[in-house]
């Protein structure tokens, strides 16, 4: 008896739910257990009681202080209950994030697409969603923000992407990549991320504010010249192989690979019409991030698996190029499963495996760009950028 796409879909949506209310099962069991949950309390905290969110201590703090102002609702919850409701808001709008992704393709097979993309995708997705990491919540709002700019909706992209930022600065690459093409953002984001900058003064004394601010411009600062060899960035893949790059030459190598990729996007911005263009955005930041943000982690990998699976299965879909939609099925499904299925024997597989997968999708990403895409027979050049009427 065959499904129907509807009965597709709402199994997509129970392999999610299973998972995650797994993941809280074990968090009830367990708080304190692969969490970094408990750096965001201490912040929350330190932020009540209007001490230094970057002090020295084991819970190292990367954010601005917006997102300690941000979990304030759940540290306020009895433990282990807003750390579970942490990981219910932060899987809900992942999940949403993908359905919405999913729904920009004008196939009329959505729920199947949604199950094989969830499918491809969540095992990556796991580790993030169990330690409770912020991540999680950055890549819901990049594919949020991505699909608002795909239908036009700016005001609803601008406030993810504001949002974004408050979670994690490194938002702020996909939102310079963002503005190349969709300038109608530009007024709507700059607006959004002044009210944010604004906001922290509302809930405390704007000496204790901007004192916080200094100290996260230099954490900032200090944490892009990291040179330990536990990051899944290109450096882990390159130390791995006994080329370690750091300092000065390590940053220039950053600053360049972003200058050419967002010559790559905004190539392909001129090239493509919706929703490729947005979704090559998507896949071109999470891409940057996985190989040269300096402190990659292997769970931080949650951020570009939501395109990599969703390419995966577009190409499976299209019967002339099934060797590449295979070829990216095992490229997500080895970032989910590999690292973890033989840490026994290669303890630091994910430290040059997964940016080596990243690696060959920055190639697909560079070939897409370039390629007259033969799964579209009657593929347009878009020399208007969308956001520019």
């Amino acid at each position: 008896m065959k499904l129907s796409d509807s009965s597709l879909r709402n199994i997509g949506f129970s392999l999610w739910l299973v998972v995650v209310l797994a993941i809280c099962i074990l968090v009830f069991l367990a708080p304190m257990k692969r969490s970094v949950v408990p750096g965001y309390h201490e912040a929350a905290e330190n932020w009540i009681s209007h001490e230094s969110l970057y002090f020295e201590s084991k819970h190292a703090y990367f954010y601005f202080p917006q997102f300690a102002l941000l979990f304030v609702p759940f540290h306020y919850l009895p433990t282990p209950y807003g750390d579970i409701l942490w990981r219910l808001f932060q899987s809900a709008l992942l999940v949403a994030g993908i359905w919405r992704m999913v729904n920009l393709s004008e196939s009329t097979d959505k729920g199947f697409t949604f199950l094989c993309v969830s499918a491809i995708a969540i095992a990556a997705c796991i580790g993030a969603i169990r330690n409770g990491q912020a991540n999680v919540l950055l890549a819901a709002l990049m594919i949020h923000s991505t699909a608002s700019l795909a239908r036009s909706q700016w005001w609803l992209a601008a406030f993810c992407m504001g949002v974004a930022l408050v979670v994690k600065p490194l938002a702020l690459v996909f939102i310079l990549l963002a503005i190349i093409a969709y300038h109608s953002t530009i007024p709507r984001i700059a607006l959004i991320v002044c009210i944010f900058i604004v906001l922290p003064f509302l809930f405390a004394d704007s000496a204790y504010v901007l004192s916080q601010y200094g100290e996260a411009l230099r954490k900032m600062l200090s944490s892009s010249l990291t040179t330990e060899h536990r990051f899944a960035d290109i450096n882990g893949l390159l130390r791995s192989l006994g080329i370690g790059i750091s300092g000065l030459l390590s940053q220039s190598m950053r600053v360049i690979a972003g200058a050419s990729i967002a010559v790559l996007w905004w190539i392909s911005a001129k090239r493509m019409g919706e929703p490729e263009r947005s979704l090559m955005l998507l896949a071109f930041a999470a891409t940057y991030l996985m190989l040269f943000n300096p402190m990659t982690e292997s769970n931080s990998y949650v951020i570009v698996i939501p395109s990599m699976a969703y390419y995966a299965v577009y190409y499976l879909k299209i019967s002339r190029l099934p060797v590449l939609g295979w070829s990216l099925v095992f490229m997500g499904l080895s970032i989910g499963i590999l690292p973890e299925m033989l840490r026994s024997w290669v303890p630091n597989l994910s430290l040059w495996w997964k940016p080596l997968m990243m690696v060959l999708f920055l190639a697909f990403l560079v070939w897409k760009v370039f390629a007259v895409d033969p799964s579209r027979p009657n593929y347009k050049y878009v020399k208007t950028c969308h956001g520019s009427h």
